[in-house]
């Protein structure tokens, strides 16, 4: 620790799919602040070479994990506070945990314990579990959140179901999402309405998951209504069977690629009718470039997208309501416009991470210094 630093913090976060950019854009920001000594742990969920590979799977997976939190775990007694996304660090430290003794537990991620609200999202086999099961895992997550110092949820959304189903004080809970690099997502406003050399509107999903994000939902929209009238793109890792007249298909496209973000910039309207989803990061994306998105009310959505400023909220895989919303955006450029700048506005505000990240760290240093 320098002069200046007064804290020490760990962090343990997963950095698998959308978490990357969550966990870059966190590390950046956070080892500016000259007052906090950060020590990261990536977890990556593999290791090359992995000596776990003659392990059973379920076992291989946390052994896996454990050993990439090593660089925070094996001194977590060093720390002041330590911020986890990744469950079984998270778990051990609750299990060894002391009150009034360091570190600070902090959890930090979008999916709350799953405690059967009916707009609450299940995936990643969640559905399939038997509501037995379902109940039991919600009760040992319920007792490891309280035994938890400070939560930073993605949403307010996650952040309800913390205090209202789990029982978690308001004043232990900021809901604070990491935010986008606006240094690497500037505003690219479309040409002026009514501009001669504009081409019919061209329409953008991206999800790697086609039918839980809704791809297929929205494929068969734009075929009944608006084939001939815009161009539709998807971006997936499961292309549909057909791929009609005005679709193009693009499956080998990660989140940094530049041709990814060139098909934002040329979209005039980015749709993503998910079904379940908690804070999707291509819905920032779509808007720091500056279009209007549509999108599904579920998670912690409605915190990116408020209705009529800058997209439309639809329900859950309702065709009718996702068949209006694009009607009125793909035939009123320059309410196109306004919502596009309306977004861009509200990821300046709210979901930029030079000034999130910051947020997260007084709220950790808070919480180290009220102990």
């Amino acid at each position: 620790m320098t002069l200046e630093t007064r804290y020490r913090f760990g962090f343990v976060l997963t950095t698998a799919a959308g978490n990357m950019t969550r966990y870059q854009n966190l590390r950046k920001y956070a080892d500016l602040d000259p007052e906090v000594e950060c020590v990261w742990a990536p977890v990556k969920h593999y290791l090359e070479p992995d000596p776990f590979r003659r392990l059973p799977g379920p076992l291989r997976s946390r052994a896996v994990v454990m050993r990439e939190a090593e660089p925070v775990m094996s001194h977590a007694s060093r720390f002041d506070a330590i911020m986890f996304h990744a469950f079984e660090p998270y778990v051990l430290s609750v299990l060894r945990e002391k009150r009034g003794q360091k570190p600070l537990i902090v959890w930090s991620q979008d999916n709350p314990p799953l405690s059967g609200q009916a707009n609450q999202p299940l995936y990643d086999g969640s559905h399939a579990r038997a509501s037995w099961r379902r109940g039991l895992r919600f009760e040992f997550d319920r007792w490891c959140v309280q035994r938890t110092d400070l939560f930073i949820p993605f949403s307010s959304w996650a952040g309800a179901v913390l205090a209202q189903d789990c029982g978690i004080l308001e004043s232990k809970i900021r809901a604070i999402n990491v935010g986008l690099d606006l240094e690497t997502w500037p505003f690219l406003p479309k040409a002026e309405p009514g501009a001669p050399d504009r081409a019919r509107p061209s329409i953008l999903f991206v999800g790697g998951d086609f039918v839980r994000k809704g791809g297929d939902l929205l494929l068969d929209v734009f075929c009944e209504h608006f084939a001939g009238a815009a161009d539709l793109h998807l971006v997936t890792r499961q292309p549909p069977a057909l791929i009609p007249n005005g679709v193009t298909v693009h499956t080998d496209l990660s989140g940094s690629d530049p041709r990814l973000r060139e098909l934002y910039a040329q979209c005039d309207i980015f749709v993503l009718p998910t079904r379940a989803d908690m804070s999707p990061w291509v819905l920032l994306e779509a808007m720091a470039t500056g279009r209007p998105v549509i999108a599904s009310d579920i998670g912690g959505i409605p915190d990116m997208v408020h209705p009529g400023e800058n997209g439309f909220l639809i329900p859950v895989s309702d065709k009718s309501a996702l068949t209006q919303a694009l009607s009125v955006l793909l035939t009123d450029e320059a309410l196109r416009q306004r919502m596009g700048t309306a977004g861009r506005r509200v990821v300046e505000q709210d979901f930029n991470a030079a000034l999130c990240v910051p947020r997260i760290l007084t709220a950790m240093k808070d919480a180290v210094d009220q102990r």
